[in-house]
């Protein structure tokens, strides 16, 4: 029996394995090896791995975690999560089975690009969804912000503290209102409400949005708000409480609504960053560790 499964050994996952493994606690780590952060070139806003390879952070986590012999990473994809009288019976694509007493859920998101030619080259390299994760890499440069709800007005608007030269283009099926093409103008955006037929790049550089009208804006960054859902079924399947926005409710010890699930990461956040899916999975280990300790001890 396990103290602890942690489905998802990317930055939250790992994370809360570090402390687990210092806790002394019996840990195994089941991880596919595909972050989502997989498709960027380097990743922003982590202090002291600021603009490192997500790679890189990876491999540095998996030498610090070597020492803690308590800690074992299993490469394989959890299948099945079950709930029983004695904690949790996970069953992976391995065709292991594993019981533990609690679970960790640290399994991401999945992104929904939009259906728009090329966009997948220049995923996470000059098409991007965080102006925090890299807004400040295209300062001062043309960027277009794509998107087909008010959503995209959101983003177009932050990203104004980044660059004056911004164009949002709105999908077909979206129609702004005159106040909101207003509002916009007023700020000196550019609004193009025309079908993208094509993304002219030079590699996984964009260079140019082009229109159904023929026109087209010159463009060194794109931004959209893909959309996002959980890679697994879990905390549905286990009965947590998840809100309208598809963010798992934990609190600030990572606990779900079900004892002994706890989720960190993107899974539990609104907003996606390393140092939060970090923050948030030591956080859920120090939950871990304290609950397992009330229960050993009562």
């Amino acid at each position: 029996m396990l103290d602890v499964v942690i489905v998802g050994g990317s930055s939250a996952g790992l994370s809360a394995s570090l402390i687990l493994g210092r806790s002394l606690r019996d840990v195994v780590v089941i991880d596919d090896q595909k972050p989502c952060n997989r498709f960027t070139n380097a990743s922003h806003g982590f202090l002291t791995r600021d603009g490192s390879p997500p790679s890189e952070l990876m491999q540095i986590a998996y030498v610090q975690l070597e020492p803690y012999s308590t800690v074992v990473r299993k490469t394989a994809t959890a299948l099945h999560i079950e709930k029983n009288d004695t904690g949790f019976e996970i069953t992976s694509s391995d065709a292991s089975t594993l019981q533990a007493r609690t679970v960790l859920l640290a399994t991401g998101l999945h992104d929904e690009l939009p259906k728009l030619n090329e966009i997948e080259a220049l995923w996470g390299k000059s098409v991007f969804h965080c102006p925090y994760c890299d807004g400040y890499e295209v300062r001062g440069k043309a960027i277009s912000v794509y998107g087909a709800d008010d959503a995209a007005i959101h983003l177009v608007m932050m990203l104004r503290n980044w660059t004056d030269n911004l164009t949002l283009c709105a999908a077909d099926n979206w129609k702004l209102t005159a106040p909101q093409r207003d509002r916009l103008t007023r700020f000196g955006i550019h609004v193009v409400e025309q079908p993208i037929t094509a993304l002219e790049r030079t590699g996984a550089q964009i260079e140019a949005v082009h229109f159904d009208d023929g026109t087209s804006v010159r463009c060194d960054a794109l931004f959209i708000r893909p959309k996002t859902t959980h890679r697994t079924t879990f905390a549905r399947d286990l009965g947590c409480k998840v809100d309208e926005h598809n963010v798992v409710q934990v609190d600030l010890r990572g606990r779900t609504s079900i004892e002994g699930v706890y989720a960190a990461g993107d899974i539990a956040s609104p907003m996606r960053s390393v140092a939060i899916a970090v923050a948030q999975g030591a956080a859920a280990a120090y939950g871990i560790n304290a609950d397992l300790i009330e229960r050993d001890f009562s």
